[in-house]
């Protein structure tokens, strides 16, 4: 299959990148688009390839299966209280009575997120807040865009609402799903929006706050810099960006100011005193991958035609063999690594339900669920792999992680002294427990955990590979840079 050909021309219309794991992503999507347009033969992905180039429908119809990830209502949910009882209350301050509060939501998928904030805000400010705050969601897969106007969601996107937020926001459908208020629904305008676009609609300039949540992923170093960089040409002078709680530091490149709030990180456009780190961390001004692109001068999505899917076959393919199939854990691993949690379970049930399961295929169930928030399903499918094999240290972490969130440190410590006492060198064990000791009040021995975790990441990038099949949220530099700051705070408060 022509990859590169693919990667190159998806990188430069969109900025997203698939390097490494994401290969695998963007393997099974074609191969999922071939079957569909019914192209077989030695030439079908090549000409695929082709055709995408040209045909702006097929663009955004595979950008669809790469792009569109799971999400739930109140996500991440302690950049909600950030926004509620710290960043809206002083935005507040400085407006005039007739001046709104403007917040974008990029990357708004099929629009759990500014539907949240907008619950949020009506949960604290009632009918005013639709006067004090106006929300834009942009995102660049129209398909998502008009299933966020539907506002129509299956039970499990809701799955962290209490039943009185549930009762007070949403109504049950004969069809099993649920269907958002009418005034939510109409007070969250959507657009469609490439982050590779040059220039950026002039309705979005001026910004109080952006969301920019677990996207940067599909971005390489230059490409967020870009972004962040034009990103913030939207906001105000005094305006703030928030990304994804594991994106905060892999974002930081000297674009804006990183803050902190009560444990929760920020971006603000305004200069300040800069964060102050352990010698031990590098200059970011001196890391190559923080150079920025070239400028681009590619239409805006809009332009560019992106819009509904077309079924036309590809230019005449040569009858041949067909591609091999991906064997059925290698596609759950791919979906996963893209987020496609839902389908990624449909395609690991038939391992997993067998009595004789395979105990990675169990761990790879079991960091699925943990993904998508279902603590309990996770916390099972890890026990059942360690039944299987006792020696597997990837689950025996996700229980420490789990036991942690649920507030049972003790049992968090055990499990995560086992996997150490396994593989001494585990450092995905060792930051975790590190964690730990700083929830249970253990500064000592917190201090000396988040030591030894950087000592073993100190050996080189390839140290990754211990956390497992999936690829980590972090680059390693960042990662060390994370444990250098919660080590850095640790000491602060002694």
């Amino acid at each position: 299959m022509h990859l590169e050909a693919a990667k190159t021309l998806l990188k430069s219309r969109l900025g997203l990148s698939f390097e490494g794991h994401g290969e695998d992503p963007l393997r099974l999507a074609i191969e999922r688009r071939l079957t569909a347009l019914g192209a077989t033969g030695v030439t079908a992905a090549l000409d695929y390839v082709a055709r995408l180039a040209q045909d702006p429908d097929e663009l955004a119809t595979l950008t669809s299966l790469l792009t569109i990830k799971e999400t739930y209502f109140f996500r991440e949910s302690e950049h909600l209280r950030l926004l509620i009882e710290h960043l809206a209350p002083e935005l507040l301050r400085t407006r005039r009575p007739d001046e709104p509060v403007r917040i974008l939501c990029v990357g708004c998928a099929t629009g759990e997120e500014p539907y949240s904030i907008r619950i949020a805000l009506r949960e604290r400010w009632g009918l005013q807040a639709d006067r004090n705050f106006a929300i834009v969601g942009v995102d660049l897969d129209r398909e998502a865009l008009a299933a966020a106007r539907r506002a129509c969601y299956r039970p499990h996107a809701l799955r962290i609402l209490d039943p009185d937020q549930r009762a007070r926001w949403f109504t049950a459908t004969p069809q099993g799903d649920w269907r958002l208020a009418g005034s939510i629904r109409t007070s969250v305008e959507f657009l469609p929006l490439n982050l590779l676009a040059s220039p950026y609609p002039d309705p979005l300039r001026g910004q109080d706050l952006i969301f920019y949540r677990n996207l940067s992923i599909y971005f390489d170093p230059p490409t967020r810099q870009l972004v962040m960089a034009r990103l913030a040409e939207l906001l105000q002078s005094e305006g703030y960006l928030i990304v994804g709680v594991a994106e905060t530091l892999a974002n930081d490149c000297g674009v804006m100011t990183l803050r902190d709030h009560q444990g929760v990180w920020y971006f603000a456009k305004a200069p300040a005193a800069p964060l102050t780190l352990p010698q031990a961390n590098p200059p970011r001004q001196t890391h190559p991958s923080r150079n920025p692109p070239a400028a681009t001068n590619r239409a805006w999505t809009r332009g560019a035609g992106l819009g509904s899917s077309s079924s036309h076959a590809p230019t005449t393919p040569t009858p041949s063999l067909e591609p091999p199939r991906i064997p059925p854990y290698q596609q759950a691993l791919a979906l996963t690594r893209a987020e496609h949690f839902g389908d990624a379970l449909k395609t690991l049930a038939p391992l997993v339900s067998r009595p004789d399961a395979e105990p990675p295929h169990l761990a790879l169930q079991a960091q699925i669920l943990y993904a998508q928030g279902d603590l309990a399903g996770a916390e099972e499918a890890a026990l059942k792999a360690l039944d299987s094999d006792p020696w597997l240290l990837e689950p025996r972490v996700l229980l420490g992680r789990i036991s942690r969130q649920q507030g049972r440190l003790d049992l968090a410590i055990e499990q995560l002294r086992h996997a150490i006492y396994q593989r001494p060198n585990f450092w995905p064990a060792h930051g975790e427990l590190a964690e730990c000791r700083q929830a249970a009040g253990q500064r000592d021995a917190a201090r000396r955990e988040y030591e030894i975790t950087l000592r073993l990441l100190a050996t080189g990038p390839e140290v990754l590979a211990q956390a497992g099949p999936l690829p980590m949220a972090l680059p390693w530099l960042d990662l060390r840079q994370l444990y250098q700051a919660r080590l850095a705070r640790l000491g602060d408060q002694t």
